[in-house]
């Protein structure tokens, strides 16, 4: 388990099946940026049981409430290149707190330097004002744009998808002096 001064971040468990739906699954402008969302009960349950087999996706948990407010992924799809690609969700009702940047903070520090992997890139609807915002906040530099890979369910448009990263040497620069 990973600590922050106001999250516990930890691997997932069957049981938080319930916490996640109300921290974030039931969520309706998630779905905005992200498909699947709001989540049903029986869909929760499925994407929670998947997660839970998989030991680079973290839950995040508030410490005061105990509620889950979000989640943190982290693809390596090929481990001798030393890149990961992270994802992640808030809760809306979470949003805005610097809960996002606390967590994800935190899942760099584990990856790129206590696992010492080279890189972690993100991906982001370019119309995800707030997500890009908060990775250049991070740290992470924006290495290009691909054209029409997401779609507004609602208006059938299609938006480019911003592709960006963060080098261990790059995160080590961006955390001199910040202790979130």
């Amino acid at each position: 388990m990973l600590e922050t001064e106001r999250l516990f971040i930890r691997n997932f468990e069957m049981e938080d099946a319930h916490s996640c739906l109300k921290g974030w699954g039931e969520d309706k402008n998630l779905g905005k940026y992200i498909l699947g969302y709001p989540m049903e009960e029986d869909q929760m349950i499925s994407f929670v049981s998947a997660l839970a087999e998989n030991k680079n996706a973290w839950v995040i948990v508030e410490k005061v409430s105990q509620n889950c407010i979000g989640y943190i992924t982290i693809d390596i799809p090929y481990m001798q290149l030393g890149i990961g690609e992270i994802g992640y969700v808030i809760g809306e009702r979470y949003q805005h707190k610097g809960y996002a940047h606390e967590a994800i903070n935190c899942i760099l520090q584990e990856y790129l330097v206590t696992r010492d992997m080279y890189m972690i890139e993100a991906k982001y609807n370019v119309n995800n004002i707030a997500s890009g915002n908060l990775l250049k906040k991070l740290g992470f530099q924006v290495d290009g744009e691909l054209r029409d890979r997401r779609i507004d369910l609602v208006s059938g448009k299609r938006n480019n998808l911003v592709v960006c990263s963060i080098t261990k040497e790059e995160n080590m620069s961006a955390n001199k002096g910040d202790k979130s």
